[in-house]
Order: C-alpha cells, then sequence, then structure tokens
C-alpha cells in the first residue's frame, strides 16, 4: 500500500531539547513519504543532526520516499561545521557517501 507525501516542518532550533519532539515525529512518520522542510533552521546541534541522519538512513532503508526540503543556510552551515555532507539527504545516496570526513 502506497502512502502520499507527507510533509514535516522543522523547528528553527534544532538543540538538545527538540531532539525527542523529532525522533517521536519521525517515529510516528514512519513508512510514510517524507518530505522534511528545512528552510526555517537558525540553529542544529549534533544529537537533532543525529535524529535527522538517523532518519534519512531509516527511510532508504525501508525504500520509502524522504526528501530535505529547502535546507537553510545556518542548517547546511551547520552540518558542515559537524562534519556532515549535505549530498547524504540527496536521492539515491547510499549510507557511506555521506560519512563524516
Amino acid at each position: 500500500m502506497e502512502f502520499p507525501m507527507r510533509r514535516l516542518e522543522l523547528p528553527a532550533r534544532l538543540d538538545l531539547l527538540a531532539a525527542d519532539e523529532l525522533a517521536e515525529a519521525f517515529e510516528h512518520l514512519r513508512d510514510t513519504p517524507l518530505e522534511v522542510v528545512a528552510s526555517g533552521v537558525s540553529h542544529v546541534g549534533a544529537l537533532c543532526l543525529q535524529v535527522l541522519l538517523a532518519a534519512r538512513l531509516q527511510w532508504q532503508r525501508d525504500e520509502v520516499a524522504f526528501h530535505l526540503i529547502d535546507p537553510s543556510e545556518a542548517l547546511l552551515s551547520g552540518m558542515a561545521r559537524l562534519g556532515v555532507s549535505a549530498t547524504i539527504f540527496e536521492e539515491g545516496e547510499d549510507e557511506a557517501s555521506g560519512s563524516c570526513g
């Protein structure tokens, strides 16, 4: 059974306080094609980035669509600061291609 694409709007601050709520949101949306809207992100911490990456990899393993939409400059620079390539969110990227380095 195919589900319609859903949207998840990321909060402005992806910090320690947002991590549990973000993980729960992804858990509720599992097995659902997902667009993650990141245009309003003004801060990203390591824990929320880990949650976001884990969700991306889970969707990939489940062979369900997962798209990061309009990532903010703050998100992209935070990812780079933490050693994560934004290409991990591109379609067809495997687990190793987005590794730290």
